[in-house]
């Protein structure tokens, strides 16, 4: 059976390195000198070679290199034991978080600032993404958190905690040059004015989609949540917001819903997703449990 070594073994040969001598070495270990000289007895046996050579003492060859690994070994221990303190204080943490647009708007900001507050010295990256590539990212583990829409049916690898309710609708500017003549008629409405989509909307939204590609002629294909609501807002086009947003983001005070459609409203689900079978770092943990206590009825971030 190959020989094992203890770590309490190598700084027990350590010391008696740096110090010169066993007695020393036992009084810079709080131990006596002859359980010093047991462990370093016990040692050579079991190695089956001479780890010092005495009067005066000095390390034989085989030392040498068992003190090339003791430095290791010991150094790496001592990096572990402060990266655990420093975690355990909050200094050595990482948050890894994709957000929706919706999300990033609404509460992104209180969010990320409570958060920092906290934690200062934790490692960020957040990022906003479409929902679909957000939900595939944390499935490939390039990121840690998601924060956005469910779908229907999330993958079953994923921990999901819901945050909130909210409805997705199709809307429209009052200012649209043919707002008042299509007003009454939402099926003429979809069929002549462009939609707007993006890779924001939630997978479940699919089958809507597919029906209103059907019925328009122009599908303008939009990732940034800012520039779909800046190109509704001008009356260009119509496109998906979700209730909250609308109620609180000052640029949609001129948009209304076509509650009328059958496909005008998508009831969601939003909240945090994370791979199951992947333990959650020290950052994360803190950014759930602040988020599973924040007040999302408090509105627009912006406010």
């Amino acid at each position: 059976m190959p020989a094992h070594i203890e770590t309490n073994e190598i700084r027990v040969f350590r010391a008696v390195y740096e110090e010169g001598g066993f007695q020393r070495a036992a009084d810079k270990l709080f131990v006596t000198q002859s359980a010093v000289s047991q462990t370093i007895a016990n040692l050579e046996k079991k190695l089956d070679t001479l780890l010092f050579e005495r009067n005066p003492l000095k390390l034989t060859e085989s030392g040498v290199r068992l003190l090339e690994y003791a430095e290791l070994v010991l150094g790496e221990e001592r990096n572990v034991l402060t990266d655990i303190d420093n975690i355990k204080h909050g200094t050595l943490s990482t948050l890894l978080i994709a957000m929706s647009g919706t999300v990033n708007l609404l509460f992104g900001e209180r969010l990320t600032s409570r958060f920092l507050r906290r934690s200062p010295l934790t490692r960020l990256k957040l990022n906003v993404l479409p929902s679909r590539q957000m939900i595939a990212a944390v499935r490939s583990d390039l990121w840690e958190l998601g924060f956005g829409p469910f779908q229907q049916q999330m993958p079953p690898m994923f921990e999901t905690r819901p945050l909130f309710e909210d409805t997705r609708k199709l809307v429209i500017s009052r200012n649209h040059t043919n707002y008042d003549a299509l007003k009454d008629d939402p099926e003429q409405l979809a069929r002549e004015v462009p939609l707007i989509v993006s890779h924001l909307d939630d997978p479940d939204m699919r089958p809507a989609i597919d029906k209103l590609r059907d019925s328009f002629g122009t599908i303008w294909e939009v990732n940034d949540m800012s520039l779909r609501i800046a190109l509704v807002a001008e009356g260009l086009a119509m496109s998906y917001l979700d209730d909250r947003l609308l109620k609180h983001e000052p640029r949609c005070a001129s948009l209304t819903a076509l509650d009328s459609l059958a496909f005008a409203n998508i009831p969601l689900t939003f909240g945090l997703y994370y791979l199951k079978k992947k333990p959650l770092g020290a950052g994360s943990q803190q950014f759930i449990e602040l988020c599973e206590a924040f007040d999302y009825s408090a509105g627009y971030s912006g406010n």
